[in-house]
């Protein structure tokens, strides 16, 4: 297999000459634009840019340096309006290579045996998806273009065309990688242009269309950076409650900028479930934002470092593209930990034990590996998702099921009722690192029915 990397660092390098910064938050706006959240019709003196009537949504056009005057103007009218706000993508691509340790991590060759997705749609709300490599998505429905780009939907960056890989690669064709919800459909809406970059109009419109269009899960690895201390906007929070509301799970991306305060928004948001990154040996990345508002972890990757030493970087690895084509491309960012946590909402789902987004989140943090501080900590939430585990949970059970006991005999914090293979072994374990250990000891480390070394 092609084993490609590149740069991108789209975070924190690429200028956007469009935007500003709003007065009230510091955080960034698109210039020129004012939207209105309501079915108000008295738009005078402005021209309407889009208009989503189903989402009661509209973007207008209000001239260069004029927003925040438009904006006092239609609020005496009675209008609702507000800055248009403009999230991003988080993903951090450098030079390296690895394979798909991340899937071993979370517990996916275990949860495979009993979930794959089947029946669920994830809608990926990202710069959309190509879908002309070799491998390709399992099922791809009711895809939507928000932005009014020439190229629709068809993604052209790479961003969503890899995340929507980690959530439904074809698995099992004999080409290329897997993904972890294979079973799954993915709904993709395009609701970050060409460049990585999407007004909250859009994204708002966006996740009033994925809900409306039979979406169980979206998936956002997009937002605003943690440092402007964003915790709720008019325009983007009735969306999410509105999904919430409809019974569809939202999970969001806690952002790359190493930030220990709080998280992103709309990561920070309450009724999303907010994922942080983390890499080969399991420790917080050093990109993952942390702090309030973080609720679990899941492998986000870490180009810098070899920690399992097979001469590759420790990036998630799936099919994407660039200028020269398809191939398998290996990216790390929260970008890459938040489709992890949304494939594993799918599985939930799929498998019926959990199906509210309550139901879901509780199944998630319940049985996630705790990594910090002993209960949920600022750095790791409630910990490392654990896909094989949260298939087992049962709503009003804190400890994995069996009869409402937990056998744990060696104290590693597994119970045998959770699939603990050896529980007189405090290093056998699922969710084991094995992988990782510098020395092999003829044991099935992480119970998945195979001997290491």
């Amino acid at each position: 297999m092609k084993r490609y990397m590149r740069w991108a660092g789209l975070l924190c390098s690429v200028a956007f000459p469009a935007l500003a910064i709003a007065d009230t938050d510091q955080a960034p706006f698109k210039v020129g634009e004012v939207v209105v959240i309501g079915h108000a019709t008295d738009f005078s003196g402005y021209s309407v840019k889009r208009h989503f009537p189903e989402a009661a949504i509209t973007v207008l056009n209000v001239g260069e340096g004029n927003e925040q005057r438009a904006i006092q103007a239609l609020t005496q009218r009675g209008v609702r309006a507000y800055h248009n706000r403009v999230a991003e993508k988080f993903a951090v691509n450098d030079p390296y290579a690895g394979y798909q340790w991340h899937f071993n991590t979370v517990q996916a060759p275990q949860a495979w045996t009993l979930a794959t997705g089947a029946g669920v749609v994830v809608a990926v709300l990202d710069t959309g998806l190509n879908t002309a490599g070799p491998d390709g998505i399992n099922c791809v429905t009711a895809a939507k273009d928000m932005v009014g780009s020439v190229n629709g939907v068809t993604d052209v960056q790479g961003h969503g065309t890899h995340v929507s890989g980690t959530i439904a690669q074809k698995t099992d064709n004999g080409v290329g990688v897997a993904g972890l919800a294979y079973g799954s459909c993915v709904m993709p809406v395009k609701v970050l242009d060409d460049t990585g970059s999407g007004t909250f109009a859009d994204i708002a419109a966006g996740i009033h269309y994925a809900v409306d269009n039979g979406a169980r899960v979206i998936n956002m690895s997009l937002g605003v950076s943690a440092r402007f201390g964003l915790t709720n906007d008019p325009v983007m929070d009735p969306a999410l409650d509105y999904a919430n509301q409809a019974g569809v799970t939202v999970v969001v991306a806690a952002g790359n900028d190493g930030f220990r305060k709080n998280v992103s928004y709309p990561a920070i948001y309450p009724t999303t479930i907010a994922v942080g990154a983390t890499g080969y040996n399991n420790a917080l990345a050093s990109y993952s934002n942390y702090g309030k508002g973080l609720d679990v972890v899941a492998p986000g990757g870490n180009l810098s470092a070899d920690q399992n030493n097979d001469g590759y970087a420790d990036g998630v690895l799936q099919e994407t593209f660039d200028s020269n084509g398809f191939g398998y491309w290996f990216y790390q960012g929260t970008s890459m930990a938040s489709p992890h946590v949304a494939a594993i909402s799918a599985l939930l789902i799929s498998h019926g034990n959990a199906t509210t987004p309550d139901e879901v989140r509780a199944a998630l943090q319940d049985t996630a590996l705790d990594l910090g501080s002993a209960g949920k900590d600022t750095k790791y939430g409630y910990g490392l998702v654990q896909a094989y585990n949260a298939l087992q949970w049962v709503a009003g059970v804190t400890v994995p099921p069996s009869g409402g006991s937990c056998t744990d005999l060696d104290g590693d914090g597994v119970c045998a009722e959770a699939g603990d293979c050896d529980d007189n072994d405090p290093q056998v374990y699922p969710g084991f690192n094995e992988k990782g250990r510098r020395s092999f000891d003829g044991k099935d480390n992480d119970c998945n029915g195979i001997i290491d070394g």
